[in-house]
């Protein structure tokens, strides 16, 4: 189980081995918005396509002050008004773990005995996408898109645990291996975007390759 204390994350540690564009700006984030500890867990298992997901909720107050911050710089941005760091995906659950017989309702078991609501995160960037997709499916998915999101590091891979778990149940209900990575995370908060978020799916990861301006803690 995840222990619920707070820890104090090195802001100069968050910047090893990223690279910057020259003048990359620099956007300031409360030091505790990662702290979720109060935020009640919110359940998502609808009966629908791609309404079934995991995820760490978020107090959206400190989220809001960024994305004013990094949507003064652009204009033209959309917010959700909530925030969530996503530990399961939508098609990850729909195409890979339902059809083995993993239920939304023992995910969640997984992640409320692993205290996901107190799983310890640090701020490493903030990253953005601009421009079209490698490989556009529909004409809507065609032209120009810009997207901001917190990339976020899983210091004690409190969230991998639990897709470990997962992927465990998933095993023993007779999966196959290969379709489930839980080490294919990227950890991150949507800040913002002009025409809809981006995913795997499109081709677009968020790990530190995804950097584009440094987060100061405030």
């Amino acid at each position: 189980m995840v222990a619920a204390y707070r820890y104090i994350v090195n802001p100069a540690s968050l910047d090893d081995d990223i690279s910057y564009s020259p003048g990359a700006p620099t956007f300031t984030l409360k030091r505790d918005a990662l702290d979720s500890g109060r935020v009640p867990f919110a359940s998502h298992a609808e009966n629908r396509p791609f309404g079934s997901y995991l995820q760490q909720t978020l107090d959206f107050a400190p989220f809001a002050d960024l994305f004013g911050a990094v949507n003064a710089t652009t204009g033209t941005l959309q917010s959700r008004g909530e925030a969530h760091i996503t530990v399961i995906t939508p098609p990850e659950f729909d195409r890979v773990l339902k059809p083995a017989g993993v239920t939304m309702q023992e995910i969640e078991a997984i992640a409320l005995r692993a205290n996901i609501q107190h799983a310890r995160l640090s701020p490493v960037c903030l990253g953005r996408f601009s421009g079209s997709l490698p490989h556009p499916t529909t004409d809507t998915d065609s032209g120009q898109f810009l997207l901001f999101s917190l990339v976020v590091a899983d210091d004690y891979d409190d969230l991998l645990a639990i897709r470990k778990k997962v992927f465990g149940l998933f095993r023993e209900k007779g999966g196959e291996g290969a379709l489930f990575q839980p080490e294919g995370f990227w950890p991150h908060v949507t800040i913002g975007y002009d025409r809809r978020d981006l995913f795997i799916e499109d081709g677009i990861y968020k790990g530190t390759n995804y950097c584009y301006a440094r987060i100061k803690l405030d």
